[in-house]
């Protein structure tokens, strides 16, 4: 049996799997935070690459100060409690998501098995595009 540091290794590796998986259906993660040490949690936002290609080239043009950002779907996984909540919020201008809005929660039973499944069928079919 694997001891603390390959399973914390391992837990990280997965996450950043997914970021991969992710950029090649066009969507970019934008923030990932991980938390081996509190039950496995981890937090992760992502947005169209799309998107996100539109609102850097604004801000590198003279249109930065009135453009909106991209919208931002963001993750949690509560490993304490095995709930899964996923929020939405638009990036206004000259501003950080913070108008979320809860789209969907569900308590998992076995996640190691489905979780990140699910999440990436989630967020593909939400911000593939």
């Amino acid at each position: 049996m694997p001891g603390a540091p390959q399973v914390a290794a391992d837990f990280v590796r997965r996450l950043a799997e997914l970021t991969y998986r992710l950029a090649a259906k066009g969507i970019v993660v934008s923030s990932l935070h991980t938390d081996w040490s509190s039950f496995g949690s981890w937090r992760l936002q992502a947005q169209r690459g799309s998107d996100a290609d539109r609102y850097a080239g604004a801000l590198k043009s003279a249109t930065a100060w009135s453009a909106d950002g991209p919208e931002v779907v963001r993750v949690l996984w509560d490993g304490r409690d095995g709930i899964l909540s996923v929020d939405a919020s638009p990036t206004r201008a000259l501003s950080a998501p913070n108008e979320w809005k809860n789209e969907y929660e569900e308590q998992f039973k076995n996640p190691r098995d489905e979780l990140l499944r699910f999440v990436e069928d989630y967020l593909t079919n939400r911000l593939r595009g």
